[in-house]
């Protein structure tokens, strides 16, 4: 899997960390975990540790790392799914409730599930795996 690299203009400068200043692609549209980037409107701010010297305004390549697309997909797709047959089948076989009732829980616990995304989408918004590639 090659890695994702989008192209990144520096804002700001704190000693050896830059504020990177990324521009939305058409991949970050229908994603659901939008704060592990920090979307803002159109616009991704990310604070990225680097030793290249660099001034305002410099463009540079940003390497987003395929563990975080592959785990960003995890969350997203697989974890609804895990939560919402686990409900059924506890509810079905472990208290014996009727199948419709096991039906409607796990209809609860697909919602469950949603709001622990947002969990994790707050816990990593900070916890990137993003580096500076190269100089443009």
């Amino acid at each position: 899997m090659d890695n994702h690299e989008d192209i990144a203009v520096v804002r700001k400068i704190e000693g050896n960390y830059v504020h990177l200043e990324v521009e939305r692609t058409a991949s970050c549209e229908g994603c659901a975990v939008s704060g592990i980037c920090n979307v803002n409107d159109k616009i991704i701010l990310h604070k990225i540790k680097t030793d290249l010297k660099l001034d305002i305004g410099n463009r540079v390549q940003v390497d987003i790392a395929p563990s975080l697309r592959v785990f960003s997909s995890f969350v997203v797709f697989i974890i609804p799914i895990l939560t919402m047959l686990s409900f059924y089948l506890i509810s079905k076989y472990l208290f014996t409730f009727s199948e419709d009732i096991s039906i409607v829980i796990s209809m609860f616990g697909l919602l469950l599930s949603g709001l622990f995304i947002y969990v994790i989408d707050k816990i990593f918004a900070n916890k990137l795996s993003f580096k500076i590639t190269k100089k443009l």
